[in-house]
Formats: C-alpha cells, sequence, structure tokens
C-alpha cells in the first residue's frame, strides 16, 4: 500500500492547498477572467506525455538489459561449471558471480555515483579467466569473451541509465504549468458559471490540479525504477545471479554437465 500512496507527496499537499487558497480569493473578491487554456494544454499535456513515454521506454529498456545482464552472467558460469577447472576454482568462480550481481543492484538501489565496485567486480571475471588460461581451450575461451561482452554491454547501459535522467526542462515546464493552472482557473470558473459558491469553485480547481500532478508524480517516480520506492519499479530480485535456479546433484548429473560424479563422462571445451 506504501508504494500506491507514494504518487501523494509534498508537490501534491501544495497543488491542494494552493486550489483553496485561490478559490477562496477569487470567490471572496468575485474575480472572473476568461482565459483561453489550449495553451497552457500544449504546455502541459505535450511535454508531460513526452516526459512519461520517454520514462516508460527507459524502465523497458532497463529491464530488457537486466534480463541479457542475468542471461549473460549465468552463461559464464554454467560455461565454467563444465570445464576442467577443480571444484575449488568452479566455487571461486560463484562467488565472483553473487558479488559481481550483488554490487551491481546494490548501485543500482542507492544514490551513490560512485560504479567503482561494480567495475572492479566485472573486471575480476576477466582476471579469473586470464588466471586460469591454461585450463581453458582456445575455442572455448572465445565463446567465453562473447559472454562476457555481452555481460558488459548489459553493465554500462545499467550504469548509464542510473546516472541519466529524462531532461529537466519538460518536467520543468510542466510543473510550472500546473501551478499555474490552478491559481488562474478558479477565476475562469467564476466567469463561465456566475455566482459559482466556493465548494463548487474549489471542488473543479482541485480536481483537475490534483490529476495532473498525480501524473506528474508518476512520471517522477519512473525516473528511476530501480529504487523500490514506487509501485512500478523493477523488481530486481527476479535478475539477480541464479534466482529461482535450484541445480540440485541429481539434476546436474541428468543434464550430463557433472565431472564430479563417479562414472558420469566429462564433458570437455570444444
Amino acid at each position: 500500500m506504501r508504494k500506491y500512496l507514494s504518487i501523494f507527496n509534498f508537490q501534491t499537499v501544495a497543488v491542494i492547498a494552493i486550489s483553496f487558497i485561490s478559490s477562496y480569493i477569487c470567490v471572496r473578491n468575485q474575480l472572473s477572467i476568461y482565459v483561453d487554456y489550449l495553451i497552457l494544454d500544449f504546455i502541459i499535456i505535450f511535454p508531460l506525455t513526452f516526459s512519461l513515454g520517454m520514462a516508460f521506454r527507459r524502465r523497458e529498456r532497463a529491464m530488457q538489459y537486466l534480463s541479457l545482464f542475468k542471461a549473460s552472467l549465468q552463461s559464464v558460469y554454467y560455461s565454467f561449471q563444465i570445464s576442467k577447472l577443480d571444484n575449488e576454482k568452479k566455487k571461486e568462480f560463484r562467488i565472483i558471480a553473487e558479488n559481481l550481481s550483488g554490487s551491481l543492484f546494490k548501485y543500482l538501489t542507492e544514490r551513490s555515483k560512485d560504479s567503482a565496485a561494480v567495475q572492479e567486480a566485472s573486471h575480476s571475471i576477466f582476471t579469473f579467466a586470464q588466471a586460469n588460461k591454461d585450463a581453458l581451450k582456445n575455442t572455448f575461451a572465445v565463446k567465453l569473451f562473447f559472454f562476457l561482452f555481452r555481460m558488459n554491454e548489459s553493465i554500462e547501459f545499467l550504469l548509464a541509465t542510473h546516472r541519466h535522467r529524462t531532461p529537466w526542462g519538460p518536467r520543468a515546464i510542466v510543473l510550472f504549468a500546473i501551478y499555474l493552472f490552478v491559481i488562474s482557473y478558479p477565476a475562469t470558473v467564476l466567469h463561465d458559471v456566475t455566482g459559482a459558491g466556493f465548494w463548487y469553485v474549489a471542488l473543479m480547481t482541485l480536481s483537475k490540479g490534483f490529476i495532473l500532478i498525480s501524473f506528474f508524480n508518476v512520471q517522477n517516480l519512473l525516473e528511476n525504477p530501480f529504487d523500490q520506492s514506487g509501485a512500478d519499479d523493477i523488481r530486481l530480485d527476479d535478475f539477480s545471479f541464479l534466482s529461482g535456479v535450484t541445480m540440485s546433484r541429481a539434476s546436474i548429473t541428468v543434464a550430463g554437465i557433472s565431472n564430479e560424479i563417479p562414472g558420469s563422462e566429462t564433458v570437455e571445451e570444444e
């Protein structure tokens, strides 16, 4: 429930307060004015629609690259599991992979701009492969580095998405126009409906202003789809390393990828 209420913030309170204050002043002093809101509609609706669309596209692209990151990292992990490396080395690589996944998601959920931990964790996979290159055949290394390329591509995209947001200019224009709207709209209502009471004017202003500021807040929440503060944020746990995968000893034997069980056939790199 708290996530669904996240669209209500101090901007919402400010719009509600201004709606009541401007309505009271206009009704008390019988202020009325004719305003053509066509231009104001373009100032609000077009930038708001543009910003919302861009934020949704960022979210969809982020999920695409999170999926690519998980798939690539797990492919690298599986590749090492069927290699001739000893068990200790395989366990060591699993720790490295878990550290990379944890470092990336920790960076995405925090406000820190320092991605050094993620970069170091990513580089540690190359360091591990280089340290054990004698146990890896050349064709295996080529396939391995293809997966590493896709993994690093996804990491760099996610880091860039976290650092850079949608342009602030359209959002600033929309917010200014919403405040201008709730200030001037009561006088327009009094011009169109002569003798309108305070509650009628206030509710007309408040309802429209509330809808506009709610859409603005939704777009603002989508600016960072990783912080887990909004209802539409990406569930990062679904993309963590080996999330939802249980590799039992029996399943590994059936898959034919174990070289640890006596009598099982060792699968070598090409």
